[in-house]
C-alpha cells in the first residue's frame, strides 16, 4: 500500500512547470576551439577562461557564462575583442569556437609627459610650465612570449632622469611566476613640504641634483585559480637628498637631519577578484589587502609597518544603471613618526576624492570611499580600413555617464601645521563622462564639486595593461 510519503516527491515533480526541468539541464564543453590568436599562446587564454573543456554548464546560463567568460578573458587587456559560436554536438555536448582579435601589443613609443601628480595639478597649480614634463622613450611590450609576459624598458629626460626596466614572467612552474625590477631617477626640483594641503617645490640655488632614488627588486607570484591573486615583493631602496634640501627646506624629510635612507622593502600583496571586467566593471566584487615591511635585516634607517584593506562591488540595478563602491582602509601598524617622504596618503596613486584632485592629504592612516551610479549611454563597434594593421581594423567605443559621490578622512599625528584637510571628513561630488577605446584605454572627464565648496573641471585616464 502507497503512503502519502512515497507519493508527495512524486506530486511534487508533477506540478513543477516545464520549464523547471529545462534549467537543471546540463551541457558538456567537450572542446574549446580558439582562433585568431597568432601572438598569444593557448596556454596564457586558457588560464584567463572561466570555462575549461570538460566543464558542465546548466543550459539556461550557458549564454550568462559566456559572456563573463569573454569579459575576463578581455581583462587581461591583451585582447581588442571576443566572440563565441556555440556548435552542437549532441543534446547535451557542445563546442565553443573562441574567435579573438588580438592588441598591438609593441609600443616604441617616444614620451612625453607631465611630472605632477595629474593633469589638473599641471594645468591649475603649476600654470602649464612646460619645464615640468617629462620627455624620452618608453619601449613596452605586453605580451613578449605569447604568455602575457610583459617586459618595459624607459629612459627619461626633461624634469626627471630616470632609467627604468620591468619583467614579468606569470608562470615559471604551474601557478608561480617570478617578475623583476631596476630602476634609477633624480630630479632637479624637489616637492619637500606640504602647506595648505599642497605640495611646496623648491630647486637648489646652483641648480644641482636636489634627490636621487635607486631600487631593485623582484617579485613571486602566486595564481591558483584565475580570481586568486598573491605577490610577494623584495626590494632594496636608496634614496638621498641634496644637503640643501635637510639645511635650508626640511630637516625632516628624511627624519633627523638625515640626507638618505637603505631599506629593504616586503610587499604581501592579496587579491581575490570576481569582477566581470576589471577596467571598467559592471558587477561582481574584489577584496584585496596589502602588508608591508619598511626596513629589514642590516639596515636601520627607515622602519615602518602597515596594512590595508581594499573592497570594490558593483551591482546592476533596473533601467540598465550600475550602483559602485569602492573603499580603501590603511593603517600604520608602527605608532612611531614617519619622514615627510615616506608619508602619503590621499592624492597620491589614485587614491582620490572628487573635487580635491589639487590637494594632497598626507597621513600615516586613511578610509576612503566612493560611490557611483552610471550607465552606458553609447556602445559601437566601427569598422576601419583593411590597409591598417589587423589589430586596428576594429575600434570599439564605449561612452557611460557616471555621478560620483566620495567621503574620506585622513589621520595625521605630526605634520599638522596649515594642512586643514587632515583629521576631518572630507566629501566631494559631481559628474563624469567615462570613454572607453578599443576596451583598455579610459579617458574619465569629471566635474567635482568638494565640501570646500569649490568646483573644477578635471581629466583621468588610465589603461587595462
Amino acid at each position: 500500500m502507497c503512503s502519502w510519503r512515497n507519493i508527495a516527491p512524486l506530486l511534487f515533480l508533477f506540478l513543477l512547470p516545464p520549464t523547471w526541468f529545462i534549467a537543471q539541464e546540463k551541457v558538456l564543453v567537450e572542446d574549446i576551439i580558439l582562433e585568431g590568436n597568432r601572438k598569444t599562446k593557448d596556454k596564457t587564454i586558457f588560464r584567463e577562461s572561466r570555462i575549461l573543456i570538460g566543464d558542465s554548464i546548466l543550459l539556461a546560463s550557458l549564454s550568462e557564462v559566456i559572456k563573463e567568460n569573454q569579459n575576463q578573458i578581455l581583462s587581461t587587456g591583451l585582447f581588442n575583442s571576443v566572440t563565441t559560436q556555440i556548435d552542437t554536438i549532441s543534446y547535451d555536448r557542445v563546442r565553443l569556437r573562441l574567435d579573438i582579435t588580438e592588441n598591438w601589443y609593441l609600443y616604441p613609443s617616444p614620451l612625453f609627459e607631465l611630472a605632477d601628480r595629474n593633469f589638473n595639478v599641471w594645468w591649475q597649480e603649476q600654470n602649464k610650465d612646460f619645464s615640468r614634463t617629462i620627455y624620452g622613450l618608453d619601449i613596452s611590450h605586453y605580451n613578449l612570449t605569447g604568455r602575457r609576459d610583459p617586459l618595459k624598458i624607459r629612459a627619461h629626460a626633461g624634469y626627471t632622469r630616470k632609467l627604468e626596466m620591468h619583467y614579468t614572467f606569470p608562470f615559471i612552474h604551474r601557478n608561480w611566476g617570478l617578475a623583476g625590477n631596476i630602476f634609477y631617477s633624480d630630479n632637479r626640483e624637489l616637492g619637500y613640504k606640504t602647506e595648505n594641503n599642497k605640495t611646496l617645490f623648491s630647486m637648489h640655488p646652483d641648480e644641482e641634483i636636489m634627490l636621487q632614488r635607486r631600487r631593485v627588486g623582484f617579485r613571486l607570484l602566486n595564481r591558483p585559480n584565475v580570481f586568486t591573486h598573491h605577490s610577494f615583493r623584495l626590494e632594496f631602496h636608496h634614496n638621498t637628498v641634496n644637503e640643501y634640501v635637510v639645511e635650508t627646506l626640511n630637516d625632516n624629510y628624511f627624519l633627523n637631519g638625515r640626507n638618505g635612507i637603505r631599506f629593504f622593502y616586503f610587499v604581501y600583496d592579496f587579491q581575490y577578484d570576481k569582477r566581470d571586467y576589471s577596467n571598467y566593471p559592471r558587477k561582481g566584487f574584489l577584496f584585496g589587502l596589502n602588508f608591508k615591511k619598511e626596513g629589514l635585516f642590516i639596515f636601520d634607517e627607515f622602519n615602518n609597518t602597515s596594512l590595508s584593506l581594499s573592497g570594490e562591488y558593483f551591482l546592476p540595478i533596473p533601467k540598465e544603471f550600475i550602483l559602485g563602491w569602492q573603499s580603501r582602509v590603511k593603517a600604520n601598524l608602527d605608532r612611531s613618526v614617519v619622514s615627510y617622504a615616506n608619508n602619503t596618503g590621499l592624492g597620491w596613486g589614485g587614491y582620490s576624492v572628487t573635487g580635491f584632485d589639487l590637494y594632497v592629504l598626507d597621513g600615516t592612516d586613511f578610509f576612503i570611499l566612493k560611490n557611483s551610479v552610471k550607465r552606458t549611454v553609447f556602445q559601437r563597434t566601427f569598422q576601419l580600413p583593411k590597409r591598417l594593421p589587423t589589430q586596428f581594423r576594429k575600434l570599439p567605443i564605449e561612452i557611460n555617464l557616471r555621478f560620483n559621490y566620495d567621503v574620506a578622512y585622513v589621520n595625521e599625528p605630526t605634520y599638522l601645521a596649515t594642512n586643514d584637510l587632515n583629521n576631518r571628513w572630507i566629501q566631494g561630488f559631481g559628474p563624469t563622462v567615462d570613454l572607453i577605446l578599443f576596451n583598455n584605454f579610459l579617458f574619465s572627464f569629471e566635474y567635482g564639486i568638494n565640501d570646500l565648496g569649490e568646483r573644477g573641471f578635471f581629466l583621468h585616464n588610465s589603461t587595462a595593461f
